[in-house]
């Protein structure tokens, strides 16, 4: 080894090129040579100020949380063909830091009226309250809505392409539309993952990621992520980040990383298993409708074919009137009635029961065989 201990191969030796796949730069990128894995560097500091960002507590001026992180930044940094990447302890400081280092007080937001919980209480009752953000929450299915919205100045238009609501936006018309009005775009790609949909190749300014999901895949790791080409952006975001904490702890960082090696491999299972539930639940007597992107009665399925990569693994299903949401969840043998999404179990999150309309609920198809899934809904559909 070289006097000063250096890794002989820095995380960020390794270049994608345009002709490698998605997987090899999954695996490859962010590679720390001195390791079959990226070492989990637990120091909170290094004698050096800036040797790979451990200054300042993981939130310095450089990468933030040391050689693990930064491994994780590059890894993702690679995978959505960006400048940069900033890794966050979660999703919700994802969003936070990109919206608080943004914004100002008297600046507009257009949102699409379906997002996160958290992120729609932030532009409900935190910027418009305590920071003196205008927000204007509107259907950005409806471009014509988008483009009336948009009359007025804005500062950032903010969408999930694919978000609770199961509706997909047209991205690349979208990011059109606010630019041609002056706004930046910010993207919460977390339902799609970079596998499926990389929104700064259509023009999106900034994308983030609650990684804790389908990123990191295994339900052991929160973690978030923001991306993007902009450096002026990035030293806004990141500045926030100083304040505000927030940074990734180097275990969730080395989680994260190695469950992206196989987030190709796990996409295209999700994709698929998804499918067939969702097939299997438009065919139900007791099921009113299926909100997936991989079924043809799905209002956006066209355009999100020239798109997408694969359908994903989340869906909505309402089910008819009479048919009792207790007696289905209380039937559930395997599938966990549970929050969250993009775990390797299926995750089936209820959204509450109508006596005339029956439930709905919201299904996260995980890696199990395709088959013994739907033989668990089956057996509570049948039971209730």
């Amino acid at each position: 080894m070289p006097d000063n201990h250096e890794p002989r191969f820095a995380a960020d030796d390794y270049q994608s090129a345009e002709n490698r796949d998605f997987t090899t730069d999954a695996i490859h990128g962010g590679y720390h040579g001195t390791s079959s894995s990226v070492p989990i560097y637990q120091g909170n500091t290094n004698y050096r100020e800036g040797y790979e960002g451990t200054n300042s507590y993981g939130r310095g001026l450089d990468k933030a949380g040391g050689p693990t992180s930064g491994a994780l930044e590059e890894q993702v940094r690679i995978l959505e063909g960006a400048e940069w990447a900033q890794a966050t302890s979660c999703g919700m400081s994802a969003v936070s830091q990109t919206l608080f280092g943004l914004l100002r007080s008297g600046d507009r937001v257009v949102c699409h009226e379906t997002v996160y919980a958290g992120t729609h209480m932030l532009f409900q009752d935190v910027l418009p309250v305590k920071w003196g953000v205008d927000v204007e929450m509107v259907n950005m299915c409806d471009l014509d809505g988008l483009k009336k919205a948009l009359e007025e100045p804005t500062r950032m238009v903010y969408f999930e392409p694919y978000a609770h609501s199961m509706e997909f936006i047209d991205l690349a018309r979208a990011t059109e539309i606010a630019h041609e009005a002056g706004a930046l775009v910010v993207v919460d790609n977390t339902f799609l993952s970079p596998y499926l949909l990389r929104p700064l190749h259509y023009g999106a300014d900034v994308v983030l990621h609650a990684m804790t999901k389908y990123m990191a895949g295994h339900g052991d790791a929160l973690a978030g992520i923001v991306c993007g080409r902009d450096e002026e952006i990035r030293k806004e975001i990141h500045y926030m980040r100083i304040l505000m904490g927030g940074v990734l702890a180097p275990m969730n960082a080395f989680l994260v990383h190695r469950g992206l090696k196989t987030l190709a491999f796990r996409m295209d299972r999700h994709c698929a298993s998804a499918q067939k539930v969702a097939e299997y639940l438009e065919r139900h007597e007791k099921v009113g409708r299926v909100h997936y992107l991989g079924l043809q009665s799905h209002p956006q399925h066209e355009t999100a074919i020239g798109y997408l990569h694969g359908f994903g693994g989340m869906m909505r299903f309402y089910a008819r009137s009479g048919v009792s949401l207790d007696s289905f969840i209380g039937s559930l043998k395997m599938c966990k009635p549970w929050y969250s999404l993009g775990d390797v179990e299926t995750l089936i999150l209820p959204s509450g029961e109508d006596a005339d309309k029956g439930f709905g609920a919201r299904v996260s198809v995980g890696l199990e065989d395709a088959d013994d899934i739907i033989a668990d809904l089956d057996r509570a559909l049948e039971r209730a």
